[in-house]
């Protein structure tokens, strides 16, 4: 098992107790780019549900083709507060009573064998129709500005795993300089943004080391940090060339 940064020490018992109890179900909740769905990634690679699908549902999908695809894996529910009222609704029979009726035969309900987590970004007081459904696992993310003691562990942690990931292992260090720019940042996007910055001060380094120079402009004011890994591609893509 092992540890990855973005998991708050503070929620690690309860992070490791949902990946065991893993029929129970779990909501995540935090600020956008908090972690939410690499600790559901990170919950179902450390169950007995590991090779299984991992499968994310968003508004707007077919739900049932989602938990046919996850089928005794995990079927991620995410951004609860993107689905309308009836919607909510029919996750919380759904999730309660562990099924869903058979819409070529009504009178049928089928067993849904993939373990649900959701995310959002309010705590589920917010969403009271889900208060009963998930009772044990409930998971708030503090925001990055709010894990100021652990910043540098979680810096240099993040800078050895995407150094790897961009094959470019000889990147180990990160200068005094830019951990100070890091520390007064205020942060609109979390760990995504975080992990944009060092991505771009990684692939602009010639050295082992990222100084001030290879970093973006963290006032970002076409907001490329906030985008997601994928819509990230494309300024990465740029950085290389």
């Amino acid at each position: 098992m092992k540890w990855v940064s973005f998991i708050p020490a503070s929620l690690r018992r309860t992070v490791v107790r949902a990946a065991q109890l893993d029929t129970e179900p779990v909501y995540l909740s935090g600020e956008t780019g908090s972690g939410k769905s690499a600790i559901a990634r990170w919950i179902h690679q450390n169950s007995p549900r590991s090779t299984k699908p991992f499968v994310i549902f968003s508004a707007g999908e077919s739900l049932l083709d989602k938990i046919r695809e996850a089928d005794e894996g995990t079927l991620v529910l995410l951004d609860l507060e993107n689905f309308s009222p009836a919607e909510r609704s029919r996750l919380t029979r759904m999730i309660r009573s562990r099924s869903y009726l058979d819409p070529d035969r009504p009178e049928v309900r089928v067993l849904v064998r993939a373990r649900m987590i959701a995310t959002g970004t309010a705590p589920i007081d917010e969403f009271s129709s889900f208060d009963l459904v998930f009772k044990d696992f409930r998971v708030h993310l503090p925001s990055l500005s709010e894990r100021g003691p652990e910043l540098e562990d979680i810096v240099r942690s993040l800078l050895e795993e995407m150094a790897h990931e961009l094959r470019r292992d000889h990147v180990r260090e990160i200068s005094a300089e830019v951990l100070g720019l890091l520390r007064k940042h205020e942060w609109r996007a979390n760990l995504r943004e975080l992990r944009n910055i060092l991505r771009y001060g990684i692939l602009r380094t010639k050295t082992g080391r990222i100084e001030v120079e290879h970093l973006p402009d963290l006032r970002d004011p076409q907001g490329i940090l906030v985008r997601n890994r994928e819509k990230f591609a494309e300024i990465e893509n740029a950085i290389r060339s």
